[in-house]
């Protein structure tokens, strides 16, 4: 039987059905057999109940998105046959337990098997509903034609704390189920993946990523109040405060996240915030005056649908004018955009020695589909990225004050960025408020001042994008027919969309924005140049980054849009489509 590149396997149901579970089991156990794995959880706004599904791709290469037609639908009702169904690719199957009376006329004459399966009547036997989660496991291993040692393994393991009575139990609802799919199709019969080499990989959040690479910045001091989708970062960081020696502080509010953890900031430790597109919006004032103090503050905006609550389960990429503009006055920011879950651990580290550097605030916006969603990726390098802590002075190198000087703290300096102390230190003394000030941070009003000042804020960011990489470039030729820009997760639907389009003779460049702000015109200019057309890829309706190109860039006439704001995620057949209209 030939052998498949990949499988899609989704399983769908109510919340609380134990559905994630089921994936996380099989992803987990996947991942260590060496897989390249890439999940998507789709849930309702709820703590229980509403419709959810747990997706996952298994591959034997790199793969960026959870891809398209599915292989296999695992359904606990017919409500997930109905939404669902229709993804199923030819030859797929749907299996759906059989207590529902599962409606499949619609498929009755079509290439898709459907299959009624005793799942909760299967659980049962082992006298409890809640095992239905490890039967539909058991039925997966065996549609997936995987070996069970490994799954049978992991069970055990994960009931550990239980009885050997559960733990026997949990064991025997797997083989039943695993018996169920064996019985309806044939040992046999199964289009399996070979094993692959072993690799040294996790399959992580992005949100736990992000916390990670905070960790292996050096941050100690995180204040935060609990958003979706951005809370499982807080929620690492509190599992790991005992042993890393860190502070986690859970505020009333978003307000008084962000203005905490700027205390933090400017007390000189490496804190940060994290929060979505509601948290932002309250933070505004408090970062404009960090902007002001010039403190080296970073927020983290996992970006969800809005506006207002929204869709608070669901992916947009729409925070990108908050981000850039929401702060009143001359507002100088950095905005950083990963492209991967990989890089929300390397950039995040980027940002807080941006963050430094610079002394300003950095906002670092992944979106949901990367912070809620989990990912195979290589094992972490903890060494790559050195921390650079920018102009914080030594103590011993300030020299001597003399009454009534302070230290110049906000000194008019050529490259617009002053020497900064911790307050404490010897001979560094300074004020820091957030209004207008002369350089020793005193409270000053005159006009010249106030130009100095400002132009000095500005004028320091004008070097970011030669010292940070503002876009992951794959970009294969000198000239092309187009130039596609995409930001966040539609990294992997523009890859996959962009090689099919080669394979048709289209000469795609393909850039993954990484600066937002401040804009990397320069660097951009020789790809945008050179291309017959340019997309840009962005998950919302106001075509908020093209906008920023726009302003930027000449020769609008050939900038086009790929937009996307349904709450969920690009794929290679949408964004492929949108370019061939363009083309």
């Amino acid at each position: 039987m030939q052998k498949r590149k990949d499988f899609i396997w989704k399983m769908g149901g109510q919340q609380g059905e134990g559905i994630e579970s089921c994936g996380e089991i099989m992803a987990t156990i996947l991942a260590k057999e060496g897989y390249s794995l890439y999940s998507q959880r789709l849930f309702a706004s709820r703590i229980k109940g509403g419709h959810t599904t747990f997706a996952l791709r298994i591959a034997l290469e790199p793969i960026m998105t959870v891809g398209e037609s599915i292989d296999f639908l695992v359904a606990l009702d017919q409500e997930t046959v109905d939404m669902h169904g229709g993804e199923v690719r030819k030859g797929g199957y749907i299996i759906c337990d059989s207590k529902v009376n599962p409606d499949f006329s619609k498929y009755e004459g079509s290439p898709i098997t459907c299959l009624a399966v005793p799942i909760t009547e299967t659980a049962m036997k082992q006298g409890s509903l809640l095992m239905r989660n490890i039967v539909a496991l058991g039925m997966s291993v065996a549609l997936l034609g995987f070996d069970k040692a490994p799954f049978r393994t992991a069970i055990a393991a994960r009931f550990a704390k239980k009885s050997e009575d559960i733990i026997d139990k949990n064991l025997n609802a797997f083989e039943d189920g695993h018996a169920l799919i064996v019985e309806k199709r044939g040992e046999g019969d199964v289009d399996t993946l070979p094993v692959p080499e072993p690799k040294d990989q996790m399959f992580l959040l992005g949100n736990e990523a992000l916390a990670l690479g905070a960790i292996a910045a050096g941050s100690r001091f995180m204040a935060s109040y609990p958003i979706t989708p951005a809370s499982e970062v807080m929620e690492y960081m509190i599992k790991k405060m005992d042993s890393i020696g860190a502070t986690v502080v859970q505020t009333e509010d978003e307000i008084a996240a962000c203005m905490t953890a700027m205390g933090g900031v400017y007390a000189g430790v490496r804190g940060f915030t994290c929060t979505s597109g509601p948290g932002l919006s309250l933070m505004a004032e408090s970062m404009s005056m960090a902007s002001m103090a010039e403190l080296p503050m970073l927020v983290i905006d996992v970006q969800r649908s809005g506006p207002s609550t929204g869709m608070a389960t669901k992916v947009e990429t729409s925070d990108i004018n908050a981000a850039c503009h929401n702060a009143h006055g001359d507002y100088a920011n950095i905005v950083i955009s990963p492209t991967s879950i990989e890089e929300c651990f390397y950039e995040i580290q980027k940002a807080f020695n941006l963050a430094e550097m610079y002394q300003c605030p950095v906002i670092f916006m992944p979106d949901l589909q990367q912070g809620l969603n989990k990912q195979s990726v290589p094992s972490f390098d903890l060494n790559r990225v050195p921390i650079e802590r920018g102009k914080l002075m030594k103590e011993e190198d300030l020299p001597a004050l003399e009454r009534p000087h302070y230290f110049k703290r906000f000194e008019l300096t050529e490259d617009g960025i002053s020497p900064r102390t911790i307050p404490g230190m010897k001979n560094g003394l300074f004020l820091s408020t957030g209004l207008e000030h002369n350089e020793e941070g005193k409270p000053a009003e005159a006009p010249t001042m106030h130009v100095s000042q400002t132009d000095k804020r500005l004028r320091k960011l004008s070097t970011v994008a030669e010292v940070y990489d503002p876009f992951l470039n794959n970009a294969k030729h000198d000239e092309c027919d187009v130039l596609v820009i995409g930001i966040a997760s539609s990294r992997g639907a523009i890859e996959e969309a962009a090689a099919e389009l080669e394979a048709e003779g289209v000469k795609v460049n393909h850039l993954q924005l990484r600066l937002i702000k401040p804009f990397p015109k320069e660097q951009l200019l020789p790809f945008y140049e050179k291309a017959k057309k340019v997309v840009i890829c962005e998950q919302n309706a106001t075509a908020q980054l093209a906008d920023i190109f726009r302003i930027n860039m000449p020769n609008k006439c050939k900038l086009h849009s790929c937009l996307k704001y349904d709450g969920n995620p690009f794929t290679a057949t949408y964004v492929k489509k949108a370019i061939k209209e363009v083309l």
